[in-house]
Formats: C-alpha cells, structure tokens, sequence
C-alpha cells in the first residue's frame, strides 16, 4: 500500500459535525446534496490555526466547519481571493479567504506565497 503524496501535504485532522451542526447546514438552500458528516481537514500539513473543512457552499458563501481539541463551529467565508484573480487555472486556490498555509489547488499545496 502506498501514501498518495497529497496525503502527506494534507492536514490528517478529522471532525464528526454534531446533529446541530448538520441540520444547520443540511437546513440551507443549497443545490448539493446533503452534506457529509464526517470532514477532513483541508488546510496544509502543520498548519496554525484551528483546523478546516469546507461543509457547504450557497452560492458566493461557502460554509466552513473549523475545529480545534475543545470546540468547533461553523462559518461563512468567500474564495481565497487567488482563486477569484485567476478562475479556472491550476494555481487556483480552493480555500477560504484569510486561510493560514500554503494556497491549495484541490489537494496539492503551493509553497510560494503566503495565503491572502
């Protein structure tokens, strides 16, 4: 069995969302289906901060569960503002503004430039 090289730059935090947490997002007027309850974190290897995951996503608002050992919520966010300069490149980043670490491009994680 071999470790994706994608696994390695990514964050191995996991979060099960708590039955308030899913029927607040299952509760939005969202186009995709229902959100998983198990996340993976998505933010870089090592990264500071709380950890992240993005739950769902209503239209320009994505939705974003982040967690630390003792508590956890939900939060609105927009794109990385990479991802709104550059649409439909691989350098896009498909994390939130403001996000600590390295822009990410799906599971691949760019070493140059701070996140905005």
């Amino acid at each position: 069995m071999s470790i994706d090289e994608a696994e390695l730059m990514t964050c191995p935090a996991r979060i099960t969302l708590d039955a308030a947490q899913q029927a607040f997002l299952d509760g939005l007027p969202a186009l995709a289906p229902a959100v998983q309850s198990e996340l993976g974190c998505e933010l870089e290897r090592g990264h500071d901060g709380s950890h992240a995951a993005l739950a769902q996503q209503v239209g320009a608002t994505m939705w974003w569960a982040q967690w630390t050992l003792s508590a956890s919520e939900i939060n609105p966010y927009t794109w990385c503002p990479v991802r709104r300069e550059q649409p439909k490149k691989e350098s896009d980043c498909s994390l939130f503004e403001g996000h600590p670490g390295g822009h990410s491009s799906g599971e691949r994680y760019r070493v140059s430039g701070d996140a905005v």
